[in-house]
């Protein structure tokens, strides 16, 4: 339960009211009643918390917001009051620094915002790049998975170079984010400490159009724009398509070599940042695009940040998405002789412990009835979009796929029981919702779960580790798996699971998560000194229960077996082509 703190009267300061230096700990939710009667925008500053707030109108929640991951962080809110409501401000802190808890706040009322300057010095960027290589080489048990040490030496030596000579902010987050990406891992992080938006001009200077990449190609994901939905976009400024996928790249991270999801998500989750750190802002914009088989060029004006973010919330290709992931797990029938289980993650429960996993079990229960009753010899196992989760939840499903026992892993480990450079370790929300507020609840968690030193290596406990036997109910007939690039972690391990012992035909693209490892189990964050960007990885590197494939190659995610490619016009009418391929193949 958090406990309130009322916010006293504020001051009033060149036309803007403000209040500063308010203490908050962790456990306390500030309120604080917005004073202006016209549009606004709050801000609120801490100095040693990573905060989240939210508005309530009439007690009711209007908007949560988190933009900011570091612990000098700023949350921008606009506030626009309707005439006779009674508005209320909550915040609290989400994370902080394990050496100091408390932290002070303020909170701003104004017509403007300033633009963040993010203007360090060469030696601040060079001390941050040590510090962050030291992190890795003392924390991270995925570091040498995927590189040798020869690599990531001459990859250090020339970020090193980089990192003297970055102007910004910006400049050194492409550093470490380079280097980030280049260990192999999904669960790899590495973000600023404020939201890109907050170092950009507030002028109407953003990109007019959104993206989708299908395959390599850009294609127009605006409705009612002057560039006809889902042409090809050649270039923008005179920037290639291909260039634009590339640099974009560098910002996503997945386990190994696998390149989809690095290639997409840009387009589909960040294009508000990412562009214009890599491109810039611009007064015009000069569009390139292919339709019907001639290329035209279109000048289009910038149009504002509140104007691009609409944009991108009712983008085209969201139609099918929104379908998709309309429900965390369903049970429907496709077909004569078909039924699909879609499971879109594995983080509506916690453990065995909660209701919710009960429930599922339930669910899956009443599917085997279905599945018994009608004699149904099809079965499809539909994970897109499923980013991983609770292991309990993964392995109740594969319980009713397979006839085998099977495992979590061979083995994990990890390089320490005790974290170590704790003076810069972030208390994650992850830590404060299970009680751990400092490093000795993380140091007590890892004795107990990773207690044998064998080599420099803390092995995960035989008990922790178990052979799970098959339901008495398993499903003996077909399986078909649709998997996309953006299956992760616990899901990207059932997918491997499904793939590797029973006879699933795997439909659709290659995953973010490994097919035979993975760094995962405890995720830690650690915050650099100077410039305050973020990094964290998970911490236990795991050796998946998995049979070598002819077609999986190490560092590869799981491979389908039928890649699926959408054509311009699927795209158009946003059909569901994976569960086309089933029922084609079903002939």
């Amino acid at each position: 339960m958090t406990k309130p703190f009322i916010i006293p009267l504020l001051l009033l300061v060149n036309s803007v009211y403000a209040q500063t230096d308010i203490e908050l700990k962790p456990g306390d939710t500030l309120k604080y009643s917005p004073k202006s009667q016209h549009p606004v925008w709050v801000t609120v500053q801490s100095n040693g918390a990573n905060v989240g707030a939210a508005l309530f109108m009439e007690g009711k929640k209007i908007k949560e917001q988190d933009d900011s991951r570091g612990i000098k962080s700023i949350e921008r809110l606009f506030y626009n009051p309707e005439k006779g409501k009674k508005y209320e401000l909550k915040v609290w802190a989400k994370s902080y620094v394990e050496k100091t808890k408390p932290s002070k706040i303020s909170i701003t009322e104004s017509k403007t915002v300033s633009i963040l300057n993010g203007q360090f010095t060469s030696s601040q960027f060079i001390e941050d790049l040590q510090v962050f290589r030291s992190i890795r080489e003392k924390a991270n048990s995925g570091l040498y998975v995927y590189r040798s040490r020869k690599q990531i030496d001459s990859l250090y030596q020339k970020a090193e170079e980089e990192a003297a000579n970055s102007k910004n902010i910006f400049d050194f987050y492409k550093v470490i984010t380079k280097l980030t990406g280049f260990e192999g891992s999904c669960h790899n992080y590495t973000d600023l400490p404020n939201h890109a938006s907050y170092y950009l001009t507030q002028k109407p200077e953003y990109l007019p159009i959104t993206l989708k990449n299908i395959d390599g190609r850009l294609f127009q994901d605006s409705k009612d724009n002057k560039i006809p939905l889902a042409a090809e976009i050649i270039s923008i400024n005179n920037i290639p398509a291909r260039e634009m996928i590339n640099r974009f790249s560098q910002y996503y991270f997945s386990d190994g070599y696998s390149m989809p999801y690095k290639e997409t998500t840009g387009f589909e989750r960040e294009m508000l940042d990412k562009f214009y750190i890599e491109f810039g802002t611009h007064k015009q914009y000069s569009i390139k695009y292919l339709r019907n088989d001639r290329i035209h060029e279109v000048t289009l004006p910038g149009i504002s940040l509140e104007a691009f973010k609409k944009l991108q919330e009712s983008r085209h290709s969201l139609t099918l998405d929104k379908k998709l992931m309309n429900e965390k797990y369903s049970f429907t029938k496709e077909g004569d002789n078909v039924y699909r289980l879609s499971v879109r993650g594995f983080d509506f429960a916690t453990g065995k412990e909660d209701p919710a996993y009960e429930k599922f079990s339930t669910f899956l229960e009443q599917m085997m009835d279905t599945l018994e009753r009608e004699k149904i010899t099809n079965l499809i196992i539909d994970l897109r979009g499923n980013t991983g989760g609770t292991g309990a939840l993964y392995e109740k499903v594969f319980t009713y796929l397979t006839q085998r026992p099977f495992r979590d892993s061979h083995y994990a480990y990890t390089w320490f029981n005790e974290v170590p450079m704790e003076e810069k370790l972030v208390i994650t929300p992850l830590f404060l919702s299970n009680g751990v507020k400092d490093k000795h609840g993380i140091n007590a968690y890892l004795k107990q779960l990773y207690p044998k030193q064998i080599q420099g290596k803390y092995y995960w406990g035989d008990d922790k580790n178990s052979s799970i036997l098959p339901n008495e109910r398993t499903f003996k007939g077909q399986l078909y798996l649709l998997v996309d690039q953006r299956v992760a972690s616990a899901a990207s391990h059932l997918a491997s699971l499904i793939k590797s012992y029973t006879n699933a035909i795997v439909i659709g693209k290659e995953t973010v998560g490994g097919y035979y490892e993975h760094n995962g189990h405890l995720p830690l964050v650690y915050e650099l000194p100077n410039t305050g960007i973020q990094t964290g990885f998970s911490i236990v590197h795991v050796i998946q229960d998995a049979q070598n494939l002819p077609d999986q190659k190490k560092g590869q995610g799981i491979i389908p077996h039928y890649e699926i490619r959408p054509t311009h016009q699927e795209f158009l009418d946003q059909n569901d082509v994976y569960l086309k391929k089933v029922l084609e193949l079903q002939k």
